[in-house]
């Protein structure tokens, strides 16, 4: 594994594609895009990336055979364009099935706009019905709040806060683990195995079901 297969949707009056990420548009990463700190900031990167250091990271990535990830892009016609990626890094098959999810719009123009929610119930339905995930995890420094919402749109539900992870804008920022578990019955009951659920839980399952069926209706794979 390394690049995802193409899925397309529609988010209102955009054409949204996850497709594998192509070397000579990485440029659009970076111009100006992660070398705004109100991009970065709550990535812990640490500086403004470079075309190099991105180049290095596509290496990286194209060999990686424990993460699927994708490209997003906005279509109009033939025309695409780059504006962010996601993924499902550090693929476990053992003692469970499970990964690190993890999105980013690096195009500020295209925040706000739904696009966010839609990729995260795209990719929840591709690791769950597609690769036999049973657990999902995430991580959120607070501030991100969009992030979050996102997020808790297909299911995440807090596991822990750990404290003080980060220091942004003069102040020592606390990052949520978040966690989204497969509502199918067999992956339910592997996790959960004798314990009883929790109540948050039992609700993020809801959430989860909600978006694999909105991901089944408007995520096409081509």
């Amino acid at each position: 594994m390394a690049f995802g297969p193409i899925m397309q949707m529609n988010i209102g009056d955009l054409q949204i594609e996850l497709a594998p990420i192509e070397k000579e548009k990485l440029h659009a990463f970076i111009s100006p895009g992660l070398q705004q700190a109100s991009v970065s900031k709550y990535l812990a990167i640490g500086g403004a990336p470079v075309l190099e250091d991105e180049q290095e990271w596509f290496e990286k990535v194209r060999t990686d055979k424990n993460a699927v990830v994708w490209g997003i892009w906005h279509r109009e016609g033939s025309e695409r364009r780059l504006i962010g990626s996601t993924a499902l890094e550090g693929i476990e098959r053992h003692p469970l099935n499970q990964a690190t999810s993890g999105s980013l719009i690096v195009d500020r123009s295209y925040w706000g706009r739904g696009i966010a929610s839609a990729i995260h119930k795209a990719r929840t339905w591709y690791a769950f019905e597609q690769l036999g995930l049973v657990r999902l995890k995430s991580a959120v420094i607070h501030g991100n709040i969009a992030s979050k919402k996102a997020l808790e749109k297909s299911g995440y539900t807090l596991v822990y806060t750990e404290r003080n992870t980060a220091f942004i804008d003069g102040v020592l920022r606390h990052q949520d683990n978040l966690e989204c578990l497969n509502p199918a019955d067999w992956a339910w009951s592997r996790w959960w195995g004798d314990d009883t659920p929790t109540e948050s839980s039992q609700t993020a399952r809801t959430a989860t079901k909600e978006a694999l069926a909105w991901a089944r209706q408007n995520v096409v794979v081509l």
